[in-house]
């Protein structure tokens, strides 16, 4: 949405006055400038580091706020001592998926880092996954990555056109208006919402919409398959993000593999 800006008396004259100069061709112009300088100077990922831990806000919300990327921005909270709050502390968020589900930003990104993506892959057929055709470009650089590593890189996501208002929804949880829009979509369509930022499952909650960590993978894996050979392994590359897993979802698994 549009900001309207007043601005008068000496302040307004200086700018008309660059604009007369040849500096700017609107005043507007040398406002926007001004305010892209501002931004310059500030330490962005700093105040959204301090966003994140006194409000309730998204990883998502201060990835955007920053400028960062999600790696970059996951690597500097790390280098502060403050681990983002990945996946879940708690088991009611890990279950069995039962049908389409609908995956947002951090949930692709724990996907395609861990071994996530290769249990996806086996699911195929019984597993549905939609994301929003905008992280199609997230998928392509996350697939290549996987392409470098030797990984498999065959697609599992179809996507589809998720309405995203520009306007931004104030309310006690902070969100981008692709998250709010995601959780609107799983809503509306009835599928599961597959998301590993707390914060964002607990919107879709409040909502209605059945919100669960992408470590549901695993469960879904262990209950059609019976058991996960390389279990170790998916835990280590889900820690290494990091992801946190609740215990007692933990101990289960090795427990089936053993």
């Amino acid at each position: 949405m549009p900001v309207s800006v007043e601005i008068s008396g000496l302040l307004e004259r200086r700018l008309r006055r660059l604009v007369d100069l040849g500096l700017y061709s609107s005043v507007s112009e040398a406002v926007r400038d001004a305010i892209r300088m501002l931004f310059e100077r500030l330490d962005l990922k700093s105040l959204a580091l301090e966003l994140y831990t006194t409000r309730d806000t998204s990883l998502g919300y201060i990835v955007e706020f920053s400028g960062e990327t999600l790696d970059s921005m996951i690597d500097y909270m790390l280098s502060r001592g403050i681990p983002p709050v990945i996946g879940s502390s708690n088991p009611d968020d890990v279950g069995v998926i039962d049908g389409p589900i609908i995956v947002d930003q951090v949930a692709v990104h724990v996907i395609y880092r861990s071994y996530l993506a290769d249990l996806a892959l086996k699911l195929t057929g019984s597993l549905k996954i939609y994301a929003p055709s905008t992280l199609e470009p997230q998928v392509q650089v996350l697939e290549a990555v996987r392409a470098r590593r030797g990984l498999s890189v065959r697609p599992f996501i179809d996507y589809v056109e998720v309405s995203v208002q520009d306007e931004e929804a104030h309310g006690r949880i902070l969100l981008t208006p692709l998250e709010r829009a995601i959780v609107g979509y799983a809503r509306s369509e009835g599928l599961t919402l597959v998301s590993d930022d707390v914060r964002v499952r607990a919107y879709a909650s409040r909502l209605g919409v059945r919100a669960l960590s992408s470590l549901s993978i695993v469960e879904t894996y262990i209950a059609r398959f019976g058991r996960l050979d390389n279990i170790e392994e998916v835990v280590l590359s889900l820690k290494s993000i990091p992801v946190m897993i609740p215990r007692e979802v933990e101990e289960r698994w090795l427990g089936i593999t053993r």
